[in-house]
């Protein structure tokens, strides 16, 4: 796997977001862990075949019409969208959803979860696709995948190995919600914690370090 995908994968998984709000009103329910296995199982699986699907367009078009021309106008395309993502966020012309505290009773969750609150799997499941549609990290990193030109099983192997990164909060609680259900809600606050209050930070760095490697990148790739 490459260490873009890779490192990607890991911010993805550990950046504060709609998947976290979700699943802290699943550790709230009276069994929290077979609402957070559908959440989590469907929301992966939905998540690898779009991400293979991705992976086979991105490849195909690599063929198409030549390796590292599509790969540069591609890391071009997406490192002048996070640059200007980056600006956004430190000018602030873009600003993150406001996101209760995760200390909060259920009663005061995100109006779009408070259906999971009985614990429902067929709800749970729906949302676990829902808060992890593709968004611009994802893009890049199958694209870094795809760019290699992996074999079908090694393919399939790093967009899962990336999902597993993504998905590492939700893994997280079910963990500890099957080992120490009691605890799950306040360890997992307390892991989030320093991530949530510097947030902003971290977006606008990490967008900004992304934007400027993937230009830097497709740049070359188009010269040489």
């Amino acid at each position: 796997m490459s260490l873009e995908a890779l490192i990607l994968g890991v911010l993805s998984g550990l950046r504060p977001g709609t998947s976290l709000a979700a699943v802290m009103v699943l550790l709230r329910t009276p069994d929290p862990r077979q609402p957070l296995l559908f959440f989590t199982v469907a929301g992966f699986a939905s998540s690898w075949v779009m991400g293979m699907l991705v992976v086979a367009v991105f490849h195909g078009a690599d063929v198409a019409v030549g390796g590292s021309t599509l790969a540069g106008v591609l890391d071009l395309t997406f490192g002048a969208a996070a640059l200007g993502f980056a600006a956004g966020l430190h000018q602030g012309w873009v600003r993150p959803r406001a996101r209760r505290s995760e200390n909060s009773s259920t009663n005061s969750a995100p109006t779009r979860f408070r259906r999971m609150r009985d614990g429902s799997p067929r709800v749970a499941a729906l949302a676990g696709v829902g808060t992890h549609l593709p968004g611009l990290v994802y893009l890049v990193a199958l694209n870094a995948i795809a760019s290699d030109r992996p074999a079908l099983v090694d393919a399939a192997l790093q967009v899962a190995v990336y999902d597993a990164l993504w998905f590492a909060i939700p893994i997280v609680a079910l963990v500890l919600a099957i080992l120490r259900p009691g605890a799950a809600p306040r360890y997992l606050a307390a892991a989030t914690a320093w991530a949530r209050r510097h947030e902003h930070g971290v977006m606008v760095a990490g967008s900004l370090a992304l934007g400027i490697y993937l230009v830097a990148k497709g740049a070359r790739s188009l010269v040489s």
